[in-house]
């Protein structure tokens, strides 16, 4: 339990150091677009392309593998959507959805793998990331306008996720891997920079985005999702390769880590663009992000 704390706490250190500069600077949040421009469109890429570009043992398995994690994702959907549809809390249900199921894995899936487990994590990491945003924006369309879903808008959603920076860079990485090339030290040395500077930027960013928002309150419906978040997800993880066994151990502990993790930023602002529940989906990321503080060492010391 120490050492897990010991191995999360310097994430929570650059969350709370955004935090407290938020609270003491009092910057608009105007200046936050350009951290939050280098973090999405070169740091974390670098992160994901440098993770994927050298491909670890366990590739082979990858298809069953993303498969296992994805079905937990998104069974950890229809359970949060089930709680909000029951609780008749007048929040809409789908945002119950994303706070039980949307990991923080863009922000801090990545870097706290790596940080644990060592580098070879960072192409499970990658790879989950890119199955589980397909998921969430497939689904995310259709369940919170059902009666205007139509095939045409749901290609049109996926069409934008393959565009995403982190899914792009992900490609690239395993084009480049397949290619047997090698990078030259001018262009590596740069992209390692980026890539460690990823998860302080990000989660200095997110200490921002969380020192913003309103949450003063926990309801019973929303415990009962983050527990589902926090607690239920990972264990489910653990469950589907205990009985579909035979996957590498790190990409198996990534796994875990990736399902312990809080619920994603993103969740407020895909709330916010579609005008509904934000201050639900700014409660969940507050709390859930805060909470976690205590279940992830949790996690990291069982999987040590």
């Amino acid at each position: 339990m120490i050492v897990g704390l010991g191995l999360v706490a310097p994430f929570f250190v650059y969350i709370l150091a955004g935090v407290v500069a938020e609270k003491l600077l009092r910057h608009s949040a105007e200046g936050q677009k350009w951290l939050d421009a280098f973090v999405f469109y070169i740091a974390l890429p670098a992160l994901l392309f440098q993770s994927v570009r050298t491909l670890p043992d366990g590739t082979s398995d990858i298809v069953g593998f993303l498969i296992l994690t994805t079905m937990a994702t998104g069974l950890m959907f229809l359970f949060g959507w089930g709680v909000g549809r029951f609780a008749k809390s007048g929040d809409h249900a789908a945002v119950y959805g994303l706070s039980a199921s949307y990991s923080n894995i863009g922000y801090m899936g990545p870097t706290l793998t790596v940080a644990v487990l060592g580098p070879t994590a960072g192409a499970p990491a990658a790879f989950i990331f890119c199955a589980d945003v397909l998921l969430i924006f497939s689904i995310w369309p259709a369940m919170i306008r059902a009666e205007g879903f139509s095939v045409r808008g749901l290609v049109g959603s996926l069409g934008k996720v393959i565009q995403h920076p982190f899914i792009l860079a992900t490609l690239a990485g395993l084009v480049f891997a397949a290619s047997g090339l090698t990078m030259p030290d001018f262009i590596n040395t740069p992209l390692d920079g980026f890539r460690n500077a990823a998860a302080p930027a990000a989660l200095f960013s997110l200490g921002l985005t969380l020192s913003r928002r309103t949450a003063n309150h926990l309801e019973i419906p929303l415990s009962v999702c983050l527990v589902g978040k926090l607690v239920l997800h990972p264990l489910l993880v653990a469950g589907l390769f205990v009985i579909f066994g035979g996957f590498d151990p790190i990409w198996i502990a990534t796994a875990i880590i990736m399902g312990g993790l809080p619920p994603a930023a993103n969740v407020y602002v895909m709330a916010r663009a579609e005008g509904i529940s934000t201050e639900l989906a700014a409660r969940a990321v507050f709390f859930g992000t805060a909470l976690s503080a205590v279940t992830l060492p949790v996690i990291i010391a069982i999987l040590g």
